[in-house]
């Protein structure tokens, strides 16, 4: 990437922080596109600012958002407006390296996915997380509940008909507190998923209605709001639903409302978008019951150096694991402050990885990949790259260290660096990732692991 040429003819970017007004400029954008991402809604960005430390700039005919992610790395959004060119690319490089990290782009689209691969060989690891993907709906699927597969949601509407007095009426400044006093409930009814992010961009949302271009719709039984929606247009077929909360306490309630503002939609947009599941169960399983017509895959990629790029080929020369794997872990899971490398005739001839991984209230650092290029075998490189990782360990306040040998050969290797067997498999969704990190043979998966603290 010739991001010098960038620094010089396209840097800088001025981002500049979100304001309630900049909904026009994303109308003028986003509206007519066939952009039905969640992540592109101005609604979206404005509300979840504080978390991410949103910002946006209008750049050579682009929108441009840049924000910061949950581990506090920088980070830009698809650019919107044009179509995927090396100038803009090159342009968020300078702008990423001008503050120290690598380029990060996250809700990219097949299109642009592509044109990473195609103008960029090998240049960016790219990968996508499955509990990102949005669910999109035709808003009249949701509105009709036509056909057998409906059935369940068709009882579930029938009883709370027939159980309760309700009414249902758009949000207005007049009731608005009425969904404060809701959340309110819902958060002691489910602690568990009363996020702190979600709750800011709750309250942003609704202390801003007025001024955004939302829309929203409360449930009553009698005078009590039971539910309520709010969300707003992603383009000119797509509406989004961002926020949705429930009483559980009355039965058939959210099959209710949703039904409910499905048939508010379905003669002015073709399809619904209810955003993701965030990898739990029970989300996931609550969104399928309504039969998505499409996931939307949202792919993220970080830009490599030199030398993570010869990692990534000296992974492919010795597990022979194919590209899409190993894109996976460096975009979920790769930390370079937790890489240990030996370097030899200008190329990286021997790694390995150290994961953070959590059980319960036990901190685990899982040791994964570890390769040498098989010329610079038995020459002590592994071993002086473990005992470092070691010691990073040990300073890490870590009560663990956990990983699986290749073989036995492999096993009375770790041995000497006082590794056990534990007799037990491992298992990646124990620790909640989104990532296989075993050698791809579970069945012979058993780990070894030396007691820290």
């Amino acid at each position: 990437m010739n991001t010098q040429s960038a620094r010089a003819t396209l840097f800088p970017i001025p981002f500049r922080q979100v304001t309630d007004s900049d909904y026009k400029i994303f109308e003028q954008i986003t509206l007519d596109s066939e952009c039905r991402n969640c992540d592109m809604s101005f609604a979206n960005i404005f509300c979840w600012q504080d978390s991410y430390k949103s910002q946006i700039a209008l750049w050579n005919g682009y929108l441009l958002i840049r924000f910061t992610t949950e581990r506090g790395s920088t980070a830009y959004m698809q650019p919107l407006g044009g179509e995927p060119s090396r100038e803009v690319i090159d342009a968020l490089a300078a702008d990423a390296a001008q503050l120290g990290e690598p380029l990060r782009l996250f809700g990219l689209n097949e299109q642009w996915r592509e044109a990473l691969n195609t103008l960029y060989p090998d240049h960016f690891a790219i990968s996508h997380y499955d509990a990102n993907s949005d669910y999109i709906y035709l808003s009249t699927d949701l509105a009709t509940l036509a056909g057998r597969k409906y059935q369940p949601k068709r009882n579930f509407i029938n009883r709370f008909v027939s159980r309760y007095s309700y009414r249902f009426e758009g949000i207005s400044a007049a009731n608005i507190d009425h969904c404060r006093a809701l959340n309110s409930r819902w958060c002691d009814q489910r602690k568990e998923l009363c996020d702190r992010g979600e709750q800011r961009a709750l309250h942003r949302a609704l202390d801003n209605f007025s001024t955004l271009p939302l829309e929203g719709w409360i449930l009553y039984v009698d005078d009590i709001p039971c539910a309520f929606a709010i969300g707003s247009a992603v383009n000119h077929d797509t509406f989004c639903i961002h926020i949705e909360k429930v009483d559980t306490t009355f039965e058939g309630a959210g099959a209710m409302i949703n039904n409910l503002v499905a048939v508010e939609l379905q003669h002015r947009f073709k399809y619904i978008n209810r955003e993701d599941d965030l990898g739990i169960e029970g989300l996931r399983r609550a969104k399928q019951s309504y039969y998505p017509v499409e996931l939307i895959k949202k792919y993220s990629a970080l830009q490599l150096s030199q030398t993570e790029q010869q990692m990534q080929s000296l992974w492919s020369e010795v597990f022979g694991d194919a590209k899409q794997d190993i894109d996976d872990f460096f975009v979920k899971l790769y930390d370079p402050a937790l890489a240990f490398t030996h370097t030899a005739d200008n190329q990286v001839v021997a790694m390995l990885h150290i994961v953070p991984l959590q059980r319960e209230t036990e901190r685990i650092a899982y040791i994964y990949a570890v390769a040498t290029k098989e010329p610079y075998r038995r020459k002590g490189i592994a071993s002086a790259l473990l005992q470092s990782a070691l010691r990073t360990i040990e300073r890490g306040g870590f009560h663990r260290a956990m990983l699986i040998p290749a073989d036995q050969h492999s096993a009375k290797f770790y041995e000497q660096f006082g590794f056990s067997a534990t007799g037990e498999l491992f298992n990646s969704s124990e620790f909640g990732i989104d990532y296989d990190l075993g050698t791809g043979n579970s069945e012979q998966d058993f780990v070894m692991e030396r007691k820290i603290y």
